[in-house]
């Protein structure tokens, strides 16, 4: 956690970089209207739930219900830190990003932030839990 993406060049990637360039790596889309559809590469299954908006710049599966943005596709797929795929990302389509590092005040909102990142997974992960898998759970499933 010693060096630091400023706001503006992760702004910079998130521009540059095209969804749809990103997850046609790893799935085989069609266009379906404005959006493309695909195979969830998330869970399995034989119909396609998978949708990726070159519009909007995010995807979203209807089966398992991951989505996000091209940061969080990566995350996701390649099992990569945020400023990890901020990276990766940056070398894909020629952003520099300078070495730069935190002071500490950034390093607290950062492990702050992380914190409760991490907090809210955990809780997420816990409701997740007793919804799907517990008789409690069944009683409020499905809605």
């Amino acid at each position: 956690m010693k060096n630091f993406i400023p706001d503006e060049k992760v702004s910079e990637v998130r521009h540059m970089a095209d969804i749809v360039d990103v997850v046609s790596d790893v799935v085989m889309m069609k266009k379906a209207g404005r959006n493309f559809v695909g195979l969830c590469p998330f869970h399995a299954e034989k119909t396609p739930s998978f949708t990726v908006s070159s519009e909007k710049q995010i995807f979203h599966c209807f089966g398992c219900g991951e989505g996000g943005d091209v940061f969080n596709f990566l995350m996701k797929h390649e099992g990569l830190s945020f400023p990890e795929a901020v990276k990766n990302l940056a070398r894909r389509y020629g952003v520099d990003i300078p070495e730069q590092a935190m002071t500490p005040e950034q390093k607290r909102r950062i492990t702050e932030r992380e914190t409760l990142y991490d907090v809210n997974r955990q809780a997420m992960d816990f409701f997740r839990h007793v919804l799907l898998e517990t008789a409690q759970g069944k009683k409020g499933w499905p809605i």
